[in-house]
C-alpha cells in the first residue's frame, strides 16, 4: 500500500544535525517497516531552524520505499507574525499546484498533520475529490488558539476576521475518515467543537511519543564531556533544565523568578536553558545578569538526553491557556522516559497527570512563587528519587512508542 503523509514543521530524513524524529519520521519508518511504501509531503521551509532546505519544489527519492515532495514558501522568522500567515497561504498555494500538475500523484491513503489550515484544506479537499481516505493528525488547537490574546471585547471582532480559518477546519474535520489527537481532552475539545458525537470510533488517543533513545558508551562519554566543556559538571551539579524552543509558548518570567529567588539560598544550583527560536536573543539578555542561569543554543538529542537524565527536574512554564491545559507536549514525555519528574506552571492535563502519578510539581505562577517545591528537590534526595521513579512508572504506564504507532498503521489500513 501506498500511503502520504502530509506534515509540515518537524524534521525531515534529508536534515542534517542530530534531530530527534518526530511523528512524521517515525510513521514513515514504522509503515516501511511494514511492508508499505510512503511519500512526506511538506515544507520547503525548516520550521524549527527558520531555513529554507531549498527555494523551489524539489523531490528526494530516499529509498524505493520512501519520497520526499518538499513545497516552497516564503519563509518566516518569527512563530508569531503576518509573514507567517503569508507563508502559509503561499504554501498552500504551492501545493495546490503541486497537486495540480502531478496528475500521476495517487496514493492509497493519507495521514494528514494538522495545523497548518490553510495546506490542511487543501489536501483535504483534494482527498474527497479523488474518493483517497485520509486520517487527521491533530496537535493544536486552531484556530482558536488564534483569539487567547485578545481581550473579551476584542475576540468577537478578531472572530470575524478568522471565520475563513473557521470554515476551512470545518470541512477538514467533517470529512476526514479518522482523527487522532494526543489527549482524551483534545478529542472531547474537536467533538463539541465541530459538533460531532456520532461517530465516536472516527476518533483515538495517540500520545506524541517518540521512539525510546539510548546512548551507548562512547555516544554518552561524547555528551558527558561536550556539558564539562561548558563548564557544567552533569553528574555532580544540582540542576534544573529547560529544552524547547525560544518562543512567546513558554513563560520564561518563572524561571527568571525562580532563579532570582533560589540564588539567594542555593548560589550553587543551576537553572540550564537550551533550544532555538525567534525569543533568543531575548531570553539570552533577560538572564545575562543571572549567574545561575546558563542560556545555550540548539543542541543535539544526545546532549540533551544526558541534560535531561541527570536534571533534579525539567523545566515545562509553558503559557496557561486551553491549548496547552490539555495538552501533554513531547518534552514532557521525554522527561519521563528519562525518569525525570518535571515542574509546570500549567494546570489541567499536566496537573491531573501530576497529582495522579506523582511524576512532577505543580508550582503556581504567581507575583510570589512558593519555593518550598523546589528547596525539597535541591535538599532531600530521597524525595527526588521517589517522584524520579514515578516518573519511569508513569512513562511505562501511559506511553507505549510500539503500541501507538502499531494502532495508527492498522487504522490506516483499515479505513
Amino acid at each position: 500500500m501506498e500511503v502520504c503523509i502530509f506534515q509540515t514543521g518537524e524534521p525531515l530524513h534529508i536534515d542534517k544535525g542530530n534531530y530527534r524524529p518526530m511523528r512524521c519520521m517515525l510513521l514513515a519508518d514504522y509503515l516501511i517497516e511494514n511492508g508499505h511504501k510512503v511519500k512526506i509531503i511538506s515544507s520547503a521551509f525548516f520550521h524549527q531552524r527558520k531555513i529554507h532546505r531549498t527555494r523551489k519544489f524539489k523531490i528526494y527519492v530516499i529509498s524505493e520505499n520512501l519520497s520526499i515532495f518538499l513545497i516552497p514558501s516564503i519563509g518566516y522568522t518569527k512563530h508569531i507574525s503576518l509573514r507567517r500567515v503569508l507563508d502559509h497561504l503561499i504554501l498552500a498555494l504551492n501545493l495546490s499546484l503541486f497537486l495540480k500538475i502531478n496528475k500521476d500523484f495517487c496514493p492509497e491513503k493519507l495521514f494528514i498533520g494538522y495545523p497548518p489550515i490553510l495546506s490542511t484544506f487543501v489536501m483535504a479537499f483534494w482527498c474527497k475529490k479523488n474518493n483517497i481516505p485520509y486520517m487527521l493528525d491533530v496537535k493544536d488547537k486552531w484556530p482558536e488558539i488564534f483569539l487567547e490574546p485578545f481581550s473579551k471585547n476584542i475576540k468577537a471582532i478578531v472572530r470575524i476576521f478568522l471565520e475563513p480559518y473557521y470554515l476551512c477546519s470545518r470541512y477538514i474535520f467533517k470529512n476526514a475518515n479518522q482523527i487522532t489527537s494526543i489527549t482524551d481532552e483534545y478529542i472531547n475539545w474537536i467533538k463539541n467543537t465541530y459538533k460531532d458525537n456520532k461517530n465516536q470510533r472516527k476518533y483515538f488517543v495517540s500520545p506524541l511519543i517518540r521512539k525510546p533513545l539510548s546512548l551507548n558508551n562512547i555516544q554518552n562519554k561524547i555528551a558527558t564531556n561536550f556539558w564539562g566543556k561548558q563548564n557544567i559538571n552533569v553528574l555532580k551539579t544540582k540542576y534544573f533544565c529547560f529544552i524547547g524552543s525560544y518562543s512567546k509558548s513558554f513563560d520564561f518570567d518563572f524561571i527568571y523568578k525562580s532563579a532570582e529567588l533560589l540564588i539567594k539560598k542555593y548560589p550553587k544550583v543551576k537553572f540550564i536553558i537550551c533550544g532555538s527560536g525567534d525569543q533568543y536573543e531575548k531570553v539570552k539578555n533577560k538572564f545575562q545578569n543571572s549567574p545561575n542561569v546558563f542560556v545555550f543554543g540548539e543542541i543535539n538529542k544526545y546532549n540533551a538526553k544526558i541534560l535531561i537524565k541527570y536534571a533534579l527536574a525539567t523545566l515545562a512554564p509553558y503559557l496557561n491557556n486551553p491549548n496547552f491545559r490539555d495538552h501533554i507536549p513531547n518534552k514532557i514525555i521525554e522527561s519521563l522516559e528519562n525518569n525525570t519528574p518535571f515542574i509546570t506552571t500549567v494546570e489541567g492535563k499536566l496537573k491531573s497527570i501530576i497529582d495522579e502519578f506523582e511524576n512532577g510539581i505543580f508550582i503556581k505562577n504567581k507575583k510570589s512563587i512558593d519555593l518550598s517545591a523546589y528547596e525539597k528537590l535541591i535538599l532531600d534526595s530521597e524525595h527526588q528519587q521517589y517522584l524520579s521513579i514515578n516518573a519511569g512508572n508513569s512513562y511505562k504506564k501511559l506511553f507505549n512508542y510500539k503500541k501507538t504507532f502499531q494502532k495508527i498503521i492498522k487504522i490506516i489500513e483499515t479505513m
